[in-house]
């Protein structure tokens, strides 16, 4: 707060409908009212989301995104603590998935640090809820479902070790599910909230980008049905295990969906090459543009000549 006064203004807090929340105006809310719907955790969750130096409307959507979220956790930390059982964590990646998900963590540690750092605290809920629910329970959790459950002991040690890891992120944004799960983690020698913050690990290299391809040729066979052919034995079992193609009864059209991606391609490029649009729009509208054309391209280039 006093570094918004030295800025010159202290943000206000919004009714959903827009108007000052104001006790006098009777646009205030009780606290208690979201903690007892939806739990502390994802009320805290859903106030940092909203944060920002601009005014922000109170949005209980927010809060019920947090407890999609915690929600989301526990049942991935069920699953993996009913599979490792008399294990102890460990990280010995020992498959590529392994080696993704520990470069993932480590660069929203960063990501994380950075946006704390500038007091940006929307950002840094944003980094953990992508982590959480894109890169830990989508993927990496379903990639290691099998081998989990076959009694792979480097696959258990190293999903103990992340799992620790994520709750580490987590918990100053959702202390009481990431302290409940943490109590239930092997050898716990001291609560969550006195543990020690998860220390840099660079082990994992570049590995934070080493699904993307996986992850386009999901979003192209869910999409349109069409399953495209990956370069790896690794990247083949990944999919197969996340994606399932096996349930999906028709096959995809090749052709309609280069004729989508080209058509996606050349409305992108239309609007980028509009020096106005560009000049004009808000930066995160052009920056999602640019973002949109590169991933078309890329899964342009996965469907082959």
């Amino acid at each position: 707060v006093q570094r918004l006064h030295a800025l010159g203004r202290v943000p206000t807090v919004l009714a959903a409908d827009g108007r000052r929340m104001s006790k006098s105006l009777g646009t205030g809310v009780d606290p208690m009212q979201p903690i007892e719907a939806h739990g502390a955790d994802a009320t805290r969750y859903g106030l940092l989301k909203i944060s920002s130096t601009q005014d922000v409307r109170y949005a209980v959507g927010a809060i019920e995104e947090g407890r999609k979220l915690a929600n989301k956790l526990w049942n991935v930390a069920r699953l993996i603590l009913q599979q490792t059982e008399g294990v102890e964590p460990a990280r010995r990646p020992a498959s590529l998935e392994e080696e993704w998900i520990l470069a993932r963590l480590e660069s929203a540690r960063e990501g994380v640090e950075e946006t704390w750092a500038r007091f940006d605290f929307a950002a840094a809920t944003g980094v953990l809820y992508h982590l959480i629910f894109d890169d830990f329970c989508d993927w990496y959790a379903e990639a290691i479902k099998p081998r989990l459950y076959d009694g792979d002991e480097d696959c258990r040690a190293t999903a103990l070790a992340s799992l620790e890891t994520l709750l580490s992120l987590l918990h100053p944004l959702m202390p009481h599910v990431t302290e409940e799960i943490w109590s239930h983690l092997p050898a716990r020698g001291a609560r969550l909230i006195v543990s020690p913050w998860p220390e840099p690990d660079t082990a994992g290299g570049d590995a934070a980008g080493a699904l993307d391809r996986v992850q386009e040729a999901a979003q192209v066979f869910r999409r349109s049905g069409v399953q495209v052919e990956l370069g790896t034995d690794e990247e083949r079992r990944i999919f197969a295990a996340v994606v399932r193609p096996e349930r999906r009864r028709a096959a995809g059209d090749v052709e309609a969906e280069r004729a989508r991606l080209a058509k996606e391609i050349a409305r992108a490029e239309g609007m980028l090459s509009n020096e106005r649009f560009v000049a004009n729009a808000p930066a995160d509208v052009v920056n999602g543009e640019r973002a949109k054309l590169e991933r078309y391209r890329r899964e342009l280039e996965l469907l082959g000549p």
